[in-house]
């Protein structure tokens, strides 16, 4: 069992911590699935794969009511659950459907770069998402038997993950929602990540300690987490180093599993993927489609989802939010109520 289960609270989720105060809820089972050897699109294989997941919600007689959810950049099933994503009434309600929770390659419960055996740290191969997606395709099909969902929803690389499923497995779903997610990265996506990446990778070679190498990185991601106007409207000047020491995370992800993931999302173009299945990307894509963004996301930028959507006729939520990547969670009471229509 990986020691470090549920111990990471990542960037991402400690901004849902500064704006929500979730309700404690029954978390289900950490479970973990061997998928054995995986091929990766690299052509490297990554060895005795494990994959992190979580299941809520009855499984209907025929299996039609399945919806996977991946998680976010340095995300991990558990939080989905907290943050109160998934659960009766909410954006994954389980009250109606039987949910998966996938946690993706890289993120410190499936398999990565801190707890590979036979491949860690520097010798772990370098991932993609399109990796995350065949791995969770071959955990609910091998392991599970389930060979055609419902949906397929996540939010921000859970989005991307969403895009790169219907380039790749166009008949697995019926719908798909990529929340706060973009089919590629934008050069003010690039901007961000590779700063990021160049930053761990130099104190890495300085050999900072581990903590201060991620806590460093996610600062840099604070800036583009929030809108300017929300920093200025909620933290005053006085008042920022006590909000920024709130933000700090007390266990620190491993920052070889946060640049693992990091790359992954630098190199995402689900475009490629369509390119390389044959036939324009408007004919490949057979789920039904809806895309959420939020016009003041920093983080992830919306253009590339929204332009997709509109390519193809697929409907677009455009959340309008000061929160800025966040905004679909600031606005859930709009966004969950749509989601879930447009799932019946």
């Amino acid at each position: 069992m990986n020691p470090r289960l549920l111990t990471t609270l990542p960037l991402l989720v400690t901004a849902f911590v500064t704006l929500f105060t979730p309700d404690a809820q029954a978390q289900p089972e950490q479970q973990l699935g061997a998928i054995g050897d995986l091929p990766l699109v690299s052509g490297e294989t990554l060895l005795d794969v494990q994959l992190g997941y979580r299941t809520a919600g009855e499984l209907n007689a025929d299996r039609s009511n399945v919806i996977l959810f991946p998680t976010w950049f340095t995300g991990t099933t558990g939080q989905l659950f907290q943050f109160e994503k998934i659960g009766p009434g909410l954006l994954a309600d389980t009250d109606r459907f039987h949910v998966i929770a996938v946690d993706a390659l890289g993120n410190g419960v499936s398999t990565s770069p801190s707890n590979s055996a036979r491949q860690p740290g520097a010798a772990f191969p370098g991932i993609a998402i399109d990796d995350m997606v065949n791995a969770a395709h071959a955990l609910l099909t091998k392991q599970l038997g389930i060979e055609h969902v419902h949906a397929v929803m996540g939010i921000s690389m859970g989005g991307m993950q969403t895009f790169q499923w219907i380039a790749q497995y166009p008949g697995f779903m019926d719908k798909a929602v990529p929340i706060d997610g973009s089919p590629q990265m934008t050069s003010y996506d690039l901007a961000l990540w590779t700063t990021q990446e160049d930053v761990i990778e130099t104190l890495l070679e300085a050999k900072v300690p581990d903590d201060r190498v991620t806590r460093l990185a996610s600062r840099i991601g604070t800036l583009s987490l929030w809108t300017p106007d929300w920093f200025v409207a909620n933290v005053t000047p006085a008042d920022f180093p006590g909000w920024m020491a709130s933000q700090e995370d007390p266990e620190p992800m491993d920052p070889r599993d946060y640049l693992a993931q990091l790359r992954a999302m630098i190199a995402h173009d689900a475009y490629a993927d369509f390119a390389a299945a044959g036939g324009p990307y408007r004919e490949r894509i057979r789920a039904g489609l809806l895309v959420v963004g939020v016009a003041s996301d920093h983080m992830v930028n919306p253009a590339p989802g929204k332009a997709l959507a509109e390519a193809i006729g697929a409907r677009y939520l455009q959340v309008e939010s000061t929160c800025g990547h966040i905004g679909s969670s600031c606005e859930a009471w709009k966004v969950n109520a749509i989601v879930n229509a447009f799932l019946d």
